[in-house]
């Protein structure tokens, strides 16, 4: 699987993937990739990629403003896709600004 690939099906992870590339984080992009392209489930791939995503989040300030808002919608999909209620989603977006 491939960067173009993982940005067709998962469109928040796909920016987060090119941002990581362009800013010398290709290890971490790697991650990622592979966390979609290794699992079976969709649970597996929400667990890997979130893990590594809260696993690297000092990086997320190093990337542009698209780059910082897809890795959020991304954490947002983990969530959604996890049963998690709308107000519960909000709680987590302010305790990841802390």
């Amino acid at each position: 699987m491939n960067d173009a690939e993982v940005r067709a099906g998962w469109r928040n992870l796909g920016i987060v993937v090119a941002e990581l590339r362009n800013h010398g984080q290709a290890a971490v992009a790697d991650q990622l990739v592979e966390g979609v392209q290794c699992a079976s489930t969709s649970g597996e791939i929400y667990s890997g990629v979130g893990h590594t995503l809260m696993q690297h989040r000092v990086l997320r300030k190093s990337l542009t403003s698209a780059g910082s808002a897809a890795w959020a919608g991304a954490l947002d999909d983990i969530d959604r896709a996890h049963g998690m209620p709308g107000y519960m989603r909000w709680l987590m977006r302010l305790w990841r600004k802390l």
